[in-house]
C-alpha cells in the first residue's frame, strides 16, 4: 500500500519545533530577570513538549518522504516512537509539577 505525503506536511512539525525554540529563549530571558532563585526540580521545561511532538512527527514523515529503504524506516519509526513516549512523560511530568505548585500555593490553613 502506497502512503502519499507532501512536503508541506512538514511545515506544522518544523513550526512547532521553532515555536519550542522560541518559548525557551522567553523563558531564560524571564529566568534571568526574576529576582528570586529558582528552587531544584522546580522547572518544568514545558516550552520542549512541541519540540518532542514536532521531531517525532516529523521524523515518521520522512521516512515516508525520502522513500528510504526498510531497514532505515524501521530504525526511523523506532526512534520517533522513543520521541513521542518521552514527549508523553515530559506532558505528565509538567501537569504534575503545576498540580504540586498549585496545590502549594493554594493552601491557607491556620
Amino acid at each position: 500500500m502506497q502512503v502519499e505525503v507532501v512536503w508541506s506536511d512538514l511545515w506544522v512539525p518544523v513550526f512547532l519545533m521553532m515555536l519550542s525554540v522560541v518559548l525557551d529563549l522567553l523563558a531564560r530571558r524571564r529566568r534571568v530577570r526574576s529576582s528570586r532563585p529558582v528552587r531544584p526540580g522546580a522547572r518544568t521545561h514545558w516550552w520542549w513538549l512541541p519540540f518532542m511532538f514536532g521531531l517525532s512527527t516529523a521524523l515518521g514523515e520522512l521516512a515516508v518522504l525520502l522513500d528510504v529503504p526498510g531497514a532505515w524506516t524501521t530504525v526511523l519509526e523506532a526512534v520517533s516512537y522513543v520521541f513521542a513516549v518521552t514527549t508523553v512523560f515530559m506532558a505528565v511530568r509538567v501537569v504534575l509539577v503545576l498540580l504540586v505548585r498549585g496545590v502549594r500555593r493554594g493552601r491557607t490553613w491556620g
